[in-house]
């Protein structure tokens, strides 16, 4: 079985069908994107919409996405046109951003944590795999899901 069909496998046909296709063409481009290969462009694309499959599936959760994720909805959040329209389409809903989750204090960041592994438990039995380890956590002794050098909320956490 072709790889990116393997990989696709739990994704929900209506999120399935997302076209963000110029979201990864700003993505590859050197200037104003992050110049990135057509190879992972397409690994985010397959990553976020198994985001937003378990956002979908379980609206009721805090989804946390991983770092690929992250940057692939950051990304489309941008193309605010595009993004209300296909969140609208594919999830019944617009789905809102909430970038401050873990950082109000300790108990906060706990839940984030928390929240995190349980997504990765929700993702590895809706999609029978592990979140990769590449795109989970660059950070010690806890989840660290935004996309940068190091974009942790625990000082001195980062690898």
């Amino acid at each position: 079985m072709n790889t990116l069909i393997k990989n696709q496998i739990g994704i929900l046909p209506e999120i399935q069908k997302l076209d963000l296709e110029r979201i990864k063409w700003k993505l590859r481009d050197t200037e104003e994107g992050e110049s990135w290969t057509h190879e992972l462009c397409d690994k985010a694309e397959t990553e976020y919409k198994k985001f937003l499959t378990m956002v979908k599936l379980y609206p009721k959760k805090s989804i946390v996405p991983n770092k690929l994720m992250d940057k692939m909805w950051h990304q489309h959040i941008l193309d605010t046109r595009a993004y209300r329209r296909d969140t609208k389409q594919a999830l019944g809903r617009f789905l809102d951003h909430y970038p401050y989750f873990g950082m109000h204090g300790e108990d906060d960041k706990q839940n984030l944590n928390d929240a995190f592994e349980e997504t990765k438990v929700i993702y590895e039995n809706l999609f029978e795999t592990e979140m990769s380890e590449a795109f989970v956590s660059r950070c010690t002794d806890h989840p660290c899901h935004a996309p940068s050098s190091c974009a942790c909320r625990a000082p001195g956490a980062c690898k």
